[in-house]
């Protein structure tokens, strides 16, 4: 098959969450037909498995993919290689006429098979097929009460679908729902932080000299010697298999000579980010897929000074990742107001970035479709800057596990 060809089918994402925001699988979704048939999901599953650039979507998460008995079958006889990576769900309806035999053959070969509940009555099940089955997909009010507490709860994962605010998501967790799809992210409200503590005060002060577009490198050195933590952290990055460069980089002056000022901004903002974050690992790679988008979004429309969009994109997500209120920390930061209007009300070029990434995110086709960005522009952005995080995320977390500089 061809990679290219894959690559430039439009798929997007959507993490299936537990309550801490922890990624257990990502739906991958096609803009063309929400249901695949048979041909392109075999495309989709082959290029999880061979294309980098779609494999980079999945940050070494399973790929959850909602299809139809019909296609179950063709899939099965099209393609022979394991299915661990995948999780495959069909609607409750289609289980009439659907031979168990089949499922089992897909469960062996790795896959897990889910259901997604639309609404009530529950399909019956007997002990068979409960047993094939992993995870149960529903709205949050398809399983209130006792469908949720007595029957799926005790045999399968339940997904709340379509999670998009604070209201619903303390109600799954009153029904003691363990995963999670939708809008909602855990953004801290006003009154339940009165001061700014003062662990994420230093790092937003580092963050506040690394978003000055002008730093030097005198500056940025001065700033990242005072953290003994960060400098040696960084230092550690720089010399990973990341960058693999052919000698030992003892000291920021040899790092810039290397990396270039607007790269090693980049990466010690970054750094300083995930230092000072307790939030899961994957909204943080959420909030460095979104700045990378941004960027490339820049690059590719020719518009310079592409270091404002990445901190863009990374300052939006400041909120979710600091748990402090975004009224705070841009009062604390002192941003060029193109930025500041990018984050409030997707303004000028920066904003138009930030809601074409969002966009993706959110998985809205028609907003996608309407931007002002070209279609192959957006999605090679959305693919590459998966990929980078992927990667740059992999990498930071060994460079932390490893003892040399």
């Amino acid at each position: 098959m061809d990679n290219n060809h894959t690559s430039s089918m439009p798929l997007a994402r959507v993490p299936v969450c537990d309550r801490e925001f922890n990624v257990l699988a990502y739906e991958l979704i096609a803009g063309a037909t929400p249901q695949p048939q048979s041909s392109s999901l075999s495309e989709v599953i082959t290029a999880v498995l061979t294309d980098p650039r779609v494999k980079g979507l999945l940050n070494g998460k399973p790929a959850l993919l909602l299809t139809k008995a019909s296609v179950l079958a063709q899939l099965h006889q099209d393609l022979s290689f394991p299915l661990t990576d995948f999780w495959l769900m069909i609607a409750a309806e289609e289980l009439h006429g659907l031979d168990l035999n089949l499922i089992k053959k897909l469960i062996k070969r790795g896959a897990r098979f889910g259901i997604q509940l639309s609404q009530l009555p529950m399909p019956e099940l007997d002990e068979n097929w409960s047993n094939q089955i992993a995870f149960f997909r529903a709205p949050i009010k398809v399983l209130q009460g006792r469908l949720q507490v007595e029957v799926i709860a005790p045999h399968w994962l339940s997904i709340a679908h379509g999670i998009d605010d604070a209201t619903l998501f303390n109600q799954l967790q009153q029904l003691d729902i363990k995963a999670l799809q939708g809008r909602y992210l855990p953004r801290p409200e006003v009154a339940e932080i009165k001061r700014i503590p003062s662990n994420k005060l230093i790092a937003l002060q580092i963050l506040s000299l690394l978003g000055d577009v002008n730093v030097s490198l005198e500056e940025l050195e001065s700033l990242i010697v005072q953290d003994l933590q960060l400098y040696y952290k960084l230092l550690r990055f720089i010399n990973s298999a990341y960058y693999n460069f052919n000698r030992k980089i003892n000291s920021i002056k040899e790092a810039l000579i290397y990396l270039g000022l607007n790269t090693l901004r980049s990466i010690t903002l970054v750094i300083a980010l995930a230092e000072s974050t307790t939030r899961s690992p994957d909204l943080f790679y959420l909030a460095l897929t979104r700045a990378k988008m941004c960027e490339h979004l820049a690059i590719a429309s020719g518009w310079a000074n592409e270091s404002m969009y990445f901190n863009a994109g990374l300052i939006s997500l400041l909120d979710v990742l600091l748990e402090i209120p975004m009224s705070m920390i841009l009062s604390e930061l002192p941003l060029s107001s193109a930025i500041k209007n990018a984050v409030l009300h997707f303004e000028g070029r920066t904003g138009a970035a930030l809601q074409c990434a969002i966009n993706y995110e959110l998985v809205d086709w028609q907003k996608i479709e309407d931007s002002q960005f070209e279609k192959e522009i957006a999605h090679t952005a959305y693919l590459e800057a998966s990929r980078w995080a992927t990667a740059l995320q992999q990498s930071l977390i060994a460079a932390v596990e490893s003892q040399e500089c």
